[in-house]
């Protein structure tokens, strides 16, 4: 009897002080994270304060509305309709010869960017520097993909009265986005974050291939995510013909490494196919080719571009839309 009143103190003791541990190595990162920007901890913090799940498993979330919330020491603010940027309804937008709704994905949205100063203002302030008639509302969202992007449009801000479209395409565009099961200890602590980035890190270490490797396969015509990209931007051509609107598509390339850079098949196809559905196309690359990739990170290897690679994507754009 001694002996299991003796081991059920142990075993008590044993998950107390693990407890213990678990909720110190927990105060410590929240701690670090309150002064050091983690990544990882941002992109859930932004998954936490500013999206919310839907029923449509082809969009899986949109922006809460009306809602904002500091992210990588920048404000992001989500309007009327879930999107990042001023509130407005159909009459400001009618008072514009051309109203152009951005869809996309993070980098669109203007992550870890001054909204000021994402590439959508910067067409704002560039059409208004030119007394163009033309309002760019912009409606990235992270984490989207394809269907999801074009399917949040359809459902959600088709009816808004935009005169023009623009998607911007970037390369992990026709992947196919797995829901991934949560738990309570990844929900709400930075601990269970921090451990799913190290497992990710290993794994990917231990899996590690060249980026094109990795590509080239999500760009065969036999793979579903491709399949799905196709069928989505053939449905999308056919809103824009039936209501009459302007459609382009944007090409952003990848900047972890831009010389040499790897993934041109993937320009070679998005152009292909665009040529194909008679959508006017601009390809980034050229853009950003000459530039050392370092210049336009937003952190250190994060694909996301920095103020001035807003600045440089917005120049381009401008230029193309105004032809």
């Amino acid at each position: 009897m001694d002996k299991i009143k003796l081991l059920s103190r142990s075993i008590l003791i044993i998950l107390l002080s693990s407890l213990i541990g678990l909720v110190f190595c927990e105060l410590i990162l929240r701690v670090k994270h309150y002064y050091v920007v983690d990544y990882d901890i941002e992109m859930w913090k932004y998954g936490k304060k500013l999206k919310t799940k839907v029923e449509n498993k082809k969009i899986s979330h949109t922006h809460i509305k009306d809602k904002s919330a500091l992210l990588q020491k920048v404000n992001i603010k989500i309007n009327n309709y879930g999107q990042r940027d001023i509130d407005f309804d159909e009459n400001v937008l009618n008072k514009y010869k051309r109203s152009f709704l951005v869809l996309g994905s993070s980098i669109a949205l203007g992550w870890g960017v001054e909204n000021d100063k994402t590439f959508v203002n910067f067409l704002n302030k560039e059409s208004k520097k030119n007394n163009k008639d033309w309002i760019f509302i912009n409606g990235g969202v992270g984490n989207y993909n394809t269907e999801r992007y074009i399917n949040n449009y359809l459902e959600n801000w088709s009816n808004l009265g935009f005169t023009d479209v623009i998607i911007h395409f970037f390369v992990n565009d026709t992947e196919v986005i797995k829901e991934t099961k949560s738990n309570i200890f990844l929900t709400h602590t930075h601990l269970g974050v921090v451990v799913w980035k190290l497992l990710n890190f290993y794994k990917s270490n231990f899996e590690k291939e060249k980026i094109s490797d990795y590509y080239k396969p999500k760009y065969s015509e036999n793979y579903e995510g491709y399949k799905i990209t196709v069928k989505e931007l053939t449905r999308f051509k056919k809103h824009c013909l039936n209501k009459k609107l302007n459609c382009h598509i944007i090409l952003m390339p990848d900047i972890h490494k831009l010389n040499p850079y790897q993934l041109t098949f993937i320009n070679k196809k998005i152009k292909t196919l665009s040529n194909k559905l008679d959508l006017p196309f601009l390809d980034l690359l050229d853009t950003f080719s000459s530039i050392g990739e370092k210049k336009i990170w937003n952190k250190y290897n994060d694909p996301h571009p920095n103020e001035y690679g807003h600045f440089l994507m917005g120049q381009a754009m401008y230029k193309f839309l105004e032809k």
